[in-house]
C-alpha cells in the first residue's frame, strides 16, 4: 500500500467514525419519565417484527395479529418496570435499531422492520446474541428477556405450556 492509499482510508476511517459518533449520540438521546416506557410509537414496527422473530412458533395460527400486539404490549409494559439506567439503555437500543443506517449496520437488515421476514429477523436476533463483540450482546438477552418473559407471564398462554398456575393466588 503506498501512502497516498493509505492517506486516503485513514481520512474515509476518521470521517466514518466521527459520523457514527454524530448518530449515536442524535440518535440514542433518550428521556426517562417515571412510570412511562421509553418505547416510542416508531419503534412498534421493529417491535412487531422482533415478536414474530422471538415467538414465531409460539404464536397462534388464527389471531396471530392480535397475539403480535399482545406480545409487543407486554414487551411496553415490561419496559416501565426497569430502573431508569436499563429503560435509558433500551431506550437507546430501540432508536439505534429503529433508525435506518443502525438497522443497516447492526440488524443488516436492508429493508424495513415492517418488510422484513421473521427468518431475517431471526438471524438478526440469533447474530446478535452471538455479536463477536460482547459489549452488543445484552442488547439482545434484553430484547429476548422482556418480549419472551412478557408472552409467557400472560396467564392465557399457561395452558398451551401445560403449565397450571401457580400454587397460590396474590390479592
Amino acid at each position: 500500500m503506498n501512502r497516498r492509499k493509505f492517506f486516503k482510508l485513514s481520512a474515509a476511517g476518521l470521517l466514518m467514525a466521527g459520523g457514527l459518533g454524530w448518530l449515536g449520540k442524535h440518535f440514542a438521546q433518550v428521556e426517562i419519565v417515571a412510570g412511562q416506557s421509553v418505547v416510542q410509537p416508531q419503534h412498534l414496527p421493529m417491535l412487531r417484527a422482533i415478536a414474530t422473530g422471538l415467538l414465531d412458533s409460539a404464536l397462534p395460527a388464527t389471531g396471530r395479529a392480535e397475539a403480535i400486539e399482545t406480545a409487543v404490549n407486554t414487551f411496553v409494559n415490561a419496559s416501565k418496570m426497569l430502573a431508569a439506567s436499563a429503560q435509558a439503555e433500551l431506550g437507546q437500543l430501540l432508536n439505534i435499531l429503529e433508525n435506518p443506517v443502525g438497522r443497516r449496520l447492526i440488524a443488516d437488515l436492508d429493508n424495513s422492520w415492517e418488510d422484513a421476514t421473521p427468518a431475517q429477523v431471526q438471524a438478526f436476533l440469533f447474530a446478535f446474541r452471538d455479536h463477536p463483540i460482547p459489549a452488543l450482546q445484552p442488547g439482545y438477552h434484553a430484547l429476548h428477556d422482556l418480549m419472551v418473559a412478557g408472552w409467557y407471564g400472560l396467564p392465557e398462554q399457561w395452558a398451551d405450556m401445560g403449565y397450571p398456575g401457580p400454587p397460590f393466588k396474590l390479592s
